[in-house]
């Protein structure tokens, strides 16, 4: 199932750039290419079974300090 996901990429990427080049977007063409590489790692890792991290552990990290700021300031 990983090649697939790697195949249909590439296929992707030999329809995209010519034209994202062409016309000269290439802000659009780094996204393109910055998105589509999230998009096959993750797709990879998860065919693999890898352990890929959670969205809301990333927020939990960030958000709980702040709480603690913010309730200490309260308390």
């Amino acid at each position: 199932m990983a090649w697939i996901v790697l195949v249909l990429s590439v296929i992707a990427v030999v329809y995209e750039y010519p034209r994202l080049r062409r016309a000269k977007q290439f802000k659009e063409l780094w996204l393109f290419m910055i998105l589509l590489a999230v998009g096959v790692l993750l797709s990879v890792a998860e065919e693999l079974h890898l352990p890929i991290p959670d969205p809301l552990n990333w927020l939990t990290a960030i958000y709980k300090p702040m709480s603690r700021i913010v309730l200490s300031a309260l308390n």
